[in-house]
């Protein structure tokens, strides 16, 4: 990230020793108005650099929200499927063995009505 801590040298403090009444005062004060213009362009630009990074920032994480959200769907989705075709399988497995119950039953049956 961006960041500043450098002191920056400057006539600031000076304006009040400054007088705009004298030619060399009003240079002084010209000096000094553009020296805080110089600092207050390069503040300015500091957070506008700032500014954009935070704001790709938060585009990166909305991606990755709307991702994430489309994976867990995905996830959702495919265990939904997985679990049908299992109840699928394990309901026609308990057919079959009910199927071959019956047709063990029914087999007992035909055994005991022949030794009658």
């Amino acid at each position: 990230g961006v960041v500043r801590e450098e002191t920056r040298n400057n006539n600031i403090g000076q304006v009040q020793t400054a007088g705009v009444t004298t030619l060399k005062g009003a240079m002084a004060v010209m000096d000094v108005v553009e020296t805080a213009t110089i600092n207050l362009d390069q503040i300015r630009a500091d957070i506008g650099a700032v500014q954009n990074q935070l704001q790709v920032t938060i585009n990166n994480i909305t991606v990755t929200q709307v991702n994430v959200k489309a994976a867990e769907s995905t996830i959702r989705d495919v265990d939904f499927a997985a679990e049908s075709a299992n109840f699928s399988k394990y309901n026609i497995l308990a057919q079959s063995g009910s199927y071959a119950m019956s047709q063990a039953n029914q087999v007992q049956q035909n055994v005991l009505k022949l030794l009658q």
